[in-house]
């Protein structure tokens, strides 16, 4: 397969010199802003020359490198052809700072991009010289500069010769390690003498998802061996061609810095079977950073000081020394070469063949990885694991809200910076227009279908005189703040872009802030959107009941492919107990608290060992607690805290010992941090107990969204109340049974567990369950079981 890289990519991989500076990092426009500013200034060039100018122009070459084809290509912004022979290539740039403060180095890459498409058109059109353009408008100031410059042909086919020379040991090296890492698959075998129950049937599954280039839901229960199930087969896939291109990088996406550990872990288990491949773990900019507090300036930050003269040399030592680059390994790297070490990971990323990552850095419009998601790519394919976490993250990632009091507490810390403070009254004045609104209505919330499309112009216009602001304003007090509220702007017009009939603008006057909010209510189609930038995904959890749900929710397609693992332990191992006399609704709760003590007393009593009692909140929690703690005096009682340290957890969870010589019990947050993603093998834990079904709380938010599925789907209740809640019951009761050897008890103590209605979405591993209604036929199972 012929490779292809873009002349914007090659220009800035060879040549890019300098620091990181977020001082004048050049910012990037919205889509569709940028756009906007091209197009104005590509008609205006229209206007001027007529039919001899030419805007958008596809140029490339195809280039001989390590005896294979490089096809370089790119898109000149417009091209003037003078009657007398002569020719112009425009290249335009846009951002915030004047001309003549943009770093030198970045103008020498915006020459150097531009040189590499006159070297293309000269060699096409056999020209001995051409001239070559930059526009450059200052969005801030409305300011267009233009410089030119004046190559021949022999000029710029030496500067490209160089370029390419550069580049080839590069392609050398790439390609020689994907022979090698090719060959190594080939002969690559399961990594452990035996696949568990399911796990065969799952990797057959997981292959011939990725030969169709589908997506793959699977709900996989604890003990099935999910990772490797799924990587091994995704690794086996690789290099292999797939709807005519090989996949050459798996992204493994997870929701938790614990889950990435057990992806090394399954990839060291493959390394252990001669598998030679290039994986990294890429960790978020706060955490990795060297200092205590991130300044990303030369100044402040040596690390950021020169990083694009010794990036390359860095990458090189990195990648021909090192196959598996954790945290440790990138930082370890980074002093060596002191230079950045969260650049470092997303730089040596494009290199590798594994990349180990949070949902964000694919789906977030934020954060997203450009250098590979900014356009489709067919070699890319997605392992989504804990995908039951990605409903409620993508919401987020593609929401966005304005605060009202922020911006007038910036206007009052700002008040000396006259046109700063000119921008926030322009927004603040579009907040005020919508409240005499609501107050002529006399309505606290308020929720259309379309945005508030008045207010995205004077949030541009703050933006891009924040962005120049920041610039020249490094050391003002306030700094900060203004950081924060521009990145809170940029976020509302980003999300902009993606609005279509799946969002809903609400706005909500609170006892202290007014809140204009860009909801998405169902993010299925950008994530579909966004899956289709590989050649497939699979997205799987252990509790991702009812596929149906996670299938359509999550950007599935009517012949993407649904698969339901059995769980491989005994069921004589688990108990499930139903309790149908305790009623949790919130009107009962008061009186529920006496028989809730007794059945968990009961609970506790059957067996010493460790114990988690979930609750649908701290106020629900608290109550029980003060009770039970009165008649179980003996018993080690732990509670969660609404804020703990990861200090604190660790000790938390240290305090469930194998073989207890006390009982210990832990009094938690349903849907909170002890919910899932801890792991209590043995006798660390024996019994779960869980109060409620987990609905999520009443408010406008899970109303809208409930409104929205009812007129979509006539599921508003179960969408957006029953599956989330349960989803949250069954990962708790999941904490209970995590290897084979494990036996323990799941308690649900709620009338509505006995309903057909909630029973429809209990996994397969709860059935047979036992129903009882008294303490006394609760301690009688639970003695039978024991």
């Amino acid at each position: 397969m012929r490779k292809r890289i873009s002349v914007r990519q090659l220009v800035e991989f060879i040549l890019k010199k300098g620091s990181i500076n977020q001082r004048y990092a050049t910012s990037e426009h919205t889509a569709l802003e940028g756009s906007r500013i091209h197009r104005l200034l590509q008609k205006e060039m229209e206007k001027e020359y007529g039919d001899s100018y030419q805007s958008e122009v596809s140029m490339k070459q195809i280039v001989v490198m390590n005896a294979q084809e490089v096809l370089v290509d790119g898109r000149a912004d417009g091209i003037i052809q003078f009657e007398n022979g002569k020719v112009t290539i425009d290249e335009i740039k846009t951002s915030e700072p004047a001309f003549e403060n943009v770093l030198p180095e970045q103008v020498d890459l915006y020459w150097y991009q531009v040189m590499v498409y006159g070297y293309f058109y000269c060699l096409d059109n056999e020209l001995e010289e051409i001239t070559l353009q930059l526009t450059y408008y200052q969005t801030t100031e409305e300011k267009i500069t233009r410089e030119q410059k004046i190559f021949s042909y022999l000029e710029l086919e030496s500067f490209f010769s160089d370029l390419i020379g550069k580049y080839e040991a590069w392609l050398v090296f790439q390609e020689n390690w994907r022979m090698l890492r090719n060959e190594t698959i080939q002969q690559l075998e399961f990594p452990f003498d035996s696949y568990r129950k399911g796990q065969r049937e799952l990797s057959v599954a997981v292959y011939n998802t990725i030969r169709q280039s589908k997506k793959l839901y699977v709900e996989a229960p604890t003990g099935t061996g999910k990772t490797i199930s799924t990587l091994f087969p995704t690794v086996k896939a690789m290099g292999e061609k797939f709807d005519g291109e090989p996949i050459e990088r798996i992204f493994y996406l997870t929701a938790k810095t614990i889950t990435r550990q057990v992806v090394e872990d399954g990839f060291q288990a493959l390394q252990t079977k001669r598998l030679k491949m290039k994986a990294v773990t890429l960790t978020s900019k706060d955490k990795i950073c060297f200092l205590e507090e991130r300044i990303c300036t030369p100044e402040a930050c040596p690390f950021a000081n020169g990083y694009y003269n010794r990036i390359n040399e860095a990458l090189w030592d990195l990648l021909n020394n090192e196959d598996q680059m954790t945290r440790s390994v990138i930082e370890s790297y980074a002093r060596k070469h002191t230079v950045c070490p969260f650049e470092l990971s997303l730089d040596v990323s494009l290199w590798c063949d594994l990349v180990i990552c949070d949902y964000n850095y694919l789906f977030d419009p934020r954060v997203y990885l450009r250098r590979f998601f900014e356009d489709e790519d067919k070699s890319n394919v997605f392992l989504v694991d804990e995908a039951h976490n990605l409903v409620d993250r993508s919401r987020s990632m593609y929401s966005a809200t304005l605060s009202k009091e922020k911006i007038m507490r910036l206007k009052h810390t700002v008040k000396g910076e006259e046109k700063l403070v000119k921008h926030l009254e322009k927004i603040n004045q579009e907040f005020l227009k919508l409240k005499r609104v609501m107050e002529e209505e006399d309505v606290t919330f308020m929720s259309q279908h379309s945005e508030v499309s008045s207010i995205i112009a004077p949030i541009n216009r703050f933006n891009e005189f924040a962005r120049e602001w920041l610039a020249q304003n490094q050391e003002h007090e306030e700094q900060k703040e203004v950081l924060d509220f521009y990145f809170d702007c940029l976020a509302y017009l980003r999300i902009s872009e993606y609005y279509d009939d799946h969002f809903m603008t609400y706005m909500e006057i609170t006892y202290s802030d007014v809140l204009l909010k860009q909801f998405c209510m169902d993010p299925s189609y950008v994530l579909n959107q966004t899956f289709q930038k590989g050649c497939g995904a699979v997205l799987f959890s252990a509790s991702l009941t009812p596929l149906f749900y996670y299938q359509q929710v999550l950007g599935g397609e009517e012949n993407d492919f649904r698969y339901l693992v059995e769980s491989p332990f005994d069921k004589e191992n688990q108990q499930v107990i139903i309790d149908r006399s305790i009623q949790t609704t919130y009107r009962n709760r008061e009186r529920s608290i006496e028989p809730i003590v007794e059945r968990l007393t009961t609970f506790i009593q059957a067996k010493q060992g460790n114990y988690l009692f979930f609750f649908p909140s701290y106020k629900y929690l608290d109550d029980v607690y003060v009770e039970f703690a009165l008649i179980n005096k003996k018993v080690k009682i732990l509670v969660q805290d609404t804020i703990m340290t990861e200090e604190e957890r660790e000790k938390f969870l240290a305090q469930f010992e194998e073989n207890a010589a006390q009982t210990t019990v832990g009094f938690c947050v349903l849907g909170g941090i002890f919910s899932e993603g801890i792991d209590l093998k043995g006798t660390r834990l024996i019994g779960t107990a869980i109060v409620s079904v987990g609905l999520p709380q009443l408010n406008q938010e899970t109303e809208l969204l409930k409104k929205y599925f009812d007129e979509t789907l006539n599921a508003g209740f179960s969408y957006a109340y029953q599956i989330p809640g349960m989803n949250k019951v069954i990962q708790a009761a999941g904490r209970v049974i995590r290897t084979s050897q494990d036996k323990g008890v799941v308690l649900l103590l709620d009338e509505r567990f006995a309903r057909k209605d909630y029973q429809q979405y209990f996994p397969l591993h709860w059935y047979p369950h036992t129903v009882v209604y008294n303490s006394t036929q609760l301690s009688e199972v639970l003695e039978t079981f024991w």
